[in-house]
């Protein structure tokens, strides 16, 4: 005959009553904090920062030639760089990013309150 194992091959179960509650009151742990709103304000700054940069790089991104042709006539070549066009993609992106988390920062400084616990 066999006896039953006291635990389950799976660990331990625990049940709700030993269970340790949880303290969500730390000032830590709060979405609505003031600093929020200068990150956001920063990163605001860098993506327009970074998108003159992005302008400035995809001027650079195309060379135009004039070549003499024959009978005086002129040819116009244009040569696209590929490392300033890459630039400026990139550079387009990383703003992008920051615009969202920028918004993404305001609406934390703004709109996230903490619940008040009613004798829970």
């Amino acid at each position: 005959m066999t006896n039953p194992e006291p635990q389950p091959s799976d660990g331990p179960k625990h049940s709700a009553d030993a269970a340790e509650p949880v303290d969500y009151s730390v000032g830590s742990a709060r979405l609505n904090q003031p600093w929020r709103a200068a990150v956001a304000g920063i990163e605001f700054v860098v993506a327009v920062g970074l998108l003159l940069a992005a302008w400035w790089a995809w001027r650079h991104g195309a060379v135009t030639i004039y070549l003499s042709g024959p009978h005086g006539a002129v040819d116009v070549v244009t040569r696209s760089i590929g490392s300033w066009l890459a630039a400026a993609v990139g550079a387009v992106t990383l703003a992008g990013l920051l615009l969202l988390d920028a918004v993404r920062q305001l609406m934390l400084a703004s709109r996230a309150r903490r619940r008040e616990s009613h004798g829970v």
